[in-house]
């Protein structure tokens, strides 16, 4: 038992040290062995159908995937900046409606506790200008670096994608290319079962909410569907928290407004995702892997902390390795008694 912990603690340590110097240098090559795998049965199957040469067809099919989901993420991305610019653009006059229905609720609130008219406006300005000097302050500056930052980020994810696709097409034509130890097996077919099974269900269901969320939003006329789509499915994909608390605040201010056509539409998108998820989940992976949601949510939160935004992802699987290390453990102990 304290041979587990101690195993477990090493673990933590491994995987921290492993996503801080050594995931930048081995991610190319990672997810260029996860998709060889994943597209290695439609090469052989299109190189027993159509008989044309396994190098050929490795080349074929790697194209069509990377020119479909390359050509998707051109225009998912070109739409979120393009609908982010015309958010800034129309900022001001958000910011001017925003201020009107401030003075408004203000307004109210001196009557009901009948202050003086005027007073909660002006502590409300005086906090917005304590906000805004901040912003000024502290936030632009981190952003004007975070944009040179961005352009190197592209320049190495274009030198990153190379090696990946390089990578990827190595593997599949390298028949030689080592397997997994038995030993080894037993471990990584869990790991799979746990933490590789819970990613993909939830890059799933973000895909489809994002997709439903969007249509709703299209409907609706918004002219951010699509950056408010992706925005909102994140959000729904964090324990608790969910999609609700953007959009049944979101339809309530739509009837006070006496917009119900909208407000009908942001009820049933919420509806529709909830519903999707509840039915999704346990389809896609079963709910006895232990993953809590308190767990997750907490190594979201330390992901973050640790690793920025990139722990977002970086925290659940993290958890999720440790979950399959520990139910490893647990089996070797039942089973080494019996020995």
């Amino acid at each position: 038992m304290k041979a587990r912990y101690w195993i477990l603690g090493f673990t933590t340590i491994a995987i921290f040290l492993s996503f801080r110097y050594l995931l930048p240098l081995v991610l190319p090559f990672a997810l260029a062995y996860i998709f060889a795998k994943l597209i290695s049965p439609v090469i052989h199957w299109t190189t027993r159908k159509l008989h044309l040469n396994k190098k050929i067809c490795a080349v074929l099919v790697v194209l069509i995937c990377v020119l479909a989901v390359g050509g998707f993420l051109v225009y998912t991305v070109s739409a979120v900046i393009s609908q982010a610019i015309l958010l800034l653009q129309k900022f001001p006059v958000y910011e001017q409606l925003f201020s009107q229905s401030i003075e408004d609720i203000c307004c109210r609130c001196d009557r009901v506790f009948e202050l003086a008219v005027g007073t909660s406006y002006q502590y409300v300005e005086a906090q917005t200008m304590k906000l805004y000097h901040g912003i000024e302050t502290d936030l632009l500056p981190k952003l004007s670096g975070a944009a040179l930052d961005f352009l190197k980020w592209g320049a190495e994810a274009a030198a990153g994608l190379f090696i990946f696709l390089l990578a990827t097409l190595l593997i599949l034509l390298d028949d030689s290319f080592p397997h997994i130890h038995r030993k080894c097996y037993r471990f990584v077919k869990r790991l799979k079962k746990t933490g590789l099974a819970y990613i993909r269900s939830q890059a799933i269901i973000i895909f489809i909410i994002a997709v439903v969320t969007t249509v709703g939003l299209w409907i609706m006329g918004n002219e951010y569907a699509v950056l408010f789509g992706i925005g909102i499915a994140v959000f729904d994909a964090f324990p608790v928290v969910g999609s609700g608390i953007i959009l049944v605040p979101w339809a309530i201010v739509k009837i006070l407004s006496g917009n119900w056509f909208h407000a009908a539409i942001l009820i049933t998108v919420f509806v529709i995702a909830t519903f999707l998820r509840e039915i999704l989940e346990p389809k896609l992976f079963a709910r006895d892997i232990g993953l809590k949601p308190l767990f997750v949510l907490l190594s979201v939160y330390a992901g973050i902390q640790l690793f920025q935004a990139g722990g977002i992802l970086l925290g659940p699987i993290a958890l999720t390795i440790l979950k399959a290390v520990n139910d490893y453990l647990k089996e070797q102990e039942d089973i080494q008694p019996d020995e």
